[in-house]
């Protein structure tokens, strides 16, 4: 079987999973080899390092992990560049110099599977249309943002109306003023707010007598601190919200996706989508640890078909004995050992960053 005939039944198989997930560990387990063995055939970097560490592919756990950092140099993409490739960036705001990226020509499966979390997590498993109120900009201002371009994806067919209250120039405050203040009042439906922490710290030390959001309301959080100088926590700033706009912490949900990823986790502690397997892993051994130890954390995302889908974060999380995962901030200091390998393997003779 050719390679683009073994993608092809490949992308049916993810995208029937993806429609409608299986429970069953077996199910995953053998999508999962199918798609080790394919990136491993398809991804010439990612097929070196496995030929080199004489890896297993016979499951998941035992697939190389490919460092985040490495998706700043490496063009970590199975097929061709085109011209309708879609470019999602990292940040940029935890690393200095090149922004991590990710090419993707066939955004399928991402729209297929994006919902249905969303759905059950952040509407809290209700899609009656709603007002939003987002303080995370379109993906028009920010077309590289993959979170951008989910939310504003998921808009189109689960939202009423969406006050898009961020732009190139930053919060624009009246626009949230009237959007959090103006016509939201006791009688009203329940909004959804979308924000980053570090947006809606600016929001409430910018900005007096908010109005409390509608019963019901619901906050999605996203994309942590990131090292930016703010001057509350995360647990202060959701007892603020639930001060400012009458938001209890159970209408809180917490959101970890990341550029190199298709799917996403969401809850406290973190509940990841059908589609995504986490691990904590010793940042030495890179040996998983059990439920409790601090480690770095780690993903296997089935819908990353195109990609790679074994990926190590510079995240440090632990799980609960539910497989739940709590964040514990980011890996200080050097990469971990074990990286340099991967990065020699990764990186010789492949194209790098595109412009």
């Amino acid at each position: 079987m050719t390679l683009a005939e073994l993608r092809q039944e490949l992308h049916r198989d993810l995208l029937a999973f993806a429609r409608r997930p299986s429970a069953s560990p077996e199910v995953y387990d053998e999508l999962a080899c199918r798609v080790l063995r394919y990136q491993a055939r398809a991804v010439p970097a990612y097929g070196r390092l496995v030929q080199v560490l004489g890896a297993d592919l016979s499951s998941w756990r035992t697939a190389p992990l490919v460092p985040t950092e490495l998706f700043r140099a490496v063009d970590l993409c199975s097929l061709p560049p085109g011209e309708n490739d879609r470019i999602f960036r990292t940040s940029g705001t935890t690393t200095k110099g090149r922004r991590g990226f990710r090419r993707v020509p066939d955004l399928t499966l991402y729209r297929t599977a994006m919902a249905s979390s969303f759905i059950e997590h952040v509407l809290g498993g209700d899609a009656t249309l709603r007002r939003w109120i987002s303080l995370i900009p379109r993906a028009d201002v920010v077309p590289d943002s993959s979170l951008s371009f989910m939310l504003t994806e998921l808009a189109e067919v689960l939202s009423a109306m969406t006050y898009w209250v961020v732009e190139k120039d930053g919060l624009r405050l009246d626009e949230a003023r009237i959007a959090l203040g103006e016509g939201l009042g006791a009688g009203d439906a329940p909004v959804i707010v979308l924000a980053t922490p570090i947006a809606l710290t600016e929001l409430l030390e910018r900005q007096r007598g908010l109005s409390r959001l509608p019963p019901g309301s619901r906050v999605m959080l996203t994309g942590g601190f990131k090292g930016k100088s703010v001057s509350v926590s995360e647990g202060e700033l959701i007892d603020r919200l639930e001060r400012t706009f009458g938001v209890p912490r159970t209408h809180v949900i917490a959101e970890y996706g990341m550029t190199e990823l298709t799917s996403q986790a969401y809850g406290t502690p973190l509940l990841p989508n059908p589609a995504l397997r986490l691990r904590v892993v010793h940042p030495e051994s890179g040996l998983d640890l059990p439920p409790g130890e601090k480690g770095l954390v780690a993903c296997f995302d089935l819908l990353n078909l195109d990609h790679v889908s074994a990926i190590l974060t510079s995240d440090l999380g632990e799980l609960d004995a539910l497989g739940r995962l709590t964040l514990r901030g980011r890996m200080p200091g050097a990469a971990p050992r074990g990286c340099s390998l991967t990065a020699e393997e990764l990186l010789r003779g492949e194209e790098t960053a595109p412009a």
